[in-house]
């Protein structure tokens, strides 16, 4: 008997897993491609960014967005110090002296997402435009994202991120998970069912964010309040006020977990946040992709008694390769990610117990994140 309910099982949310992949795959092919229009940018636009001990990070960083191709009267960039105890700091001010339209200011609060805040508050653009600083820009990025807003007039744009530098096999395995991610979210957006964005790569009205701070607050979430406001924008005014940009141009590239340890604490992270979902589609996505690869776990742990259940193991996770193929082959094609498609496959069998394990512990248990401990 329990047996058959997990067949059973593995039949209802494999059905449904292809279901959401289907309705997401369509909806990539339904955003049209963004193609710059030779025209002035009108747009008062502020950069925040906060960070925390990036010294490393923060030069390259500084450098992509001083030597971008937008007018300089039209920009502001503010960094916020989230009590960074490295030379982050200093490596900011000497910033300072090369331009007069970067300012820094030091969080009163703890955390990027109140930094972030602090940040927005002070700023004077319409668009604030924000990424993280580890991250690698693009010279027309901020040109890019402002065009489409002038354009199409959404209140939140988020663009496309990937991992940079897969350097080894282990890497490849994350670069290809985030991938999938990325996907996810912009073709969520693409079918009128927003899903989830990257705070590497998003802007959005300043007026909006102030007037929806109070309602996406979730202070006992350590991420999420890119994906809450988000959420709240697609309640308040509508799915199509919610726009992904398709253009290689907005590609933006930041570095790879280190380990499996960094990893599983970055999936955690992000994992925690579904507790705050309050839209249909976020959670009915958490729940099948969570329940299916659960189903898929129990397959091998009961195949140890039962041998012929790992035979529906291998089959199930054939059928989720086959299922994720066409979105990842398209996405790839797009961010210039093919080659690791090449690793799908075997991949998709590491994929369900790393899943699950990372959701639990985002769940049920604390985490760490940038030197900070007991996260919930």
């Amino acid at each position: 008997m329990e047996v058959k309910i997990l067949l059973y099982g593995l039949l209802v949310t494999s059905g449904l897993y292809f279901l959401v992949i289907l309705i997401i795959t369509i909806g990539w092919y339904r955003i049209k491609s963004f193609v710059l229009p030779s025209r002035n940018i009108n747009t008062i636009v502020s950069v925040v960014i906060a960070y925390r001990n990036e010294s490393q990070q923060l030069p390259v960083l500084l450098n992509d967005l001083l030597n971008q191709n937008f007018p300089e009267q039209k920009l502001e960039i503010i960094m916020v110090n989230d009590h960074s105890t490295d030379d982050s700091k200093k490596i900011v001010e000497k910033f300072l002296k090369k331009t007069n339209h970067l300012k820094l200011i030091d969080a009163t609060a703890t955390g990027k997402k109140n930094a972030l805040k602090e940040g927005v508050k002070i700023s004077s653009g319409e668009l604030i435009i924000s990424t993280d600083a580890d991250c690698r820009l693009p010279k027309n990025w901020l040109l890019n994202i402002t065009a489409f807003y002038e354009k199409e007039h959404p209140l939140i744009v988020f663009g496309p991120v990937v991992y940079e530098k897969e350097k080894n096999l282990k890497q490849k395995f994350f670069s290809l998970d985030f991938l999938s991610l990325v996907a996810s979210g912009a073709g969520s957006a693409g079918i009128g069912l927003p899903l989830m964005g990257n705070g590497a790569n998003i802007a959005f009205e300043k007026e909006m964010f102030l007037q929806s701070e109070k309602q996406i607050q979730k202070s006992k979430y350590a991420s999420g309040d890119d994906v809450f406001l988000m959420h709240f924008v697609n309640k308040k005014y509508g799915s199509d006020k919610i726009m992904f940009i398709k253009n290689k141009a907005c590609i933006v590239k930041t570095k790879s977990p280190y380990n499996f340890k960094e990893f599983i604490e970055q999936r955690a992270r992000w994992g925690s946040k579904a507790k705050g979902y309050e839209l249909m589609w976020p959670l009915f996505v958490a729940f099948t992709v969570f329940f299916f690869n659960t189903l898929l776990i129990f397959s091998v742990v009961i195949g140890v008694f039962i041998p012929w259940l790992f035979l529906l193991f291998f089959l199930f996770v054939v059928f989720k390769y086959l299922t994720d193929l066409p979105l990842l082959i398209e996405f790839g094609n797009f961010t210039g990610k093919r080659s690791l498609i090449n690793y799908l496959f075997p991949f998709e069998f590491l994929y369900p117990f790393y899943l699950v394990f990372a959701a639990v512990k985002g769940i049920f248990f604390s985490y760490k994140w940038k030197d900070r401990k007991n996260l919930k």
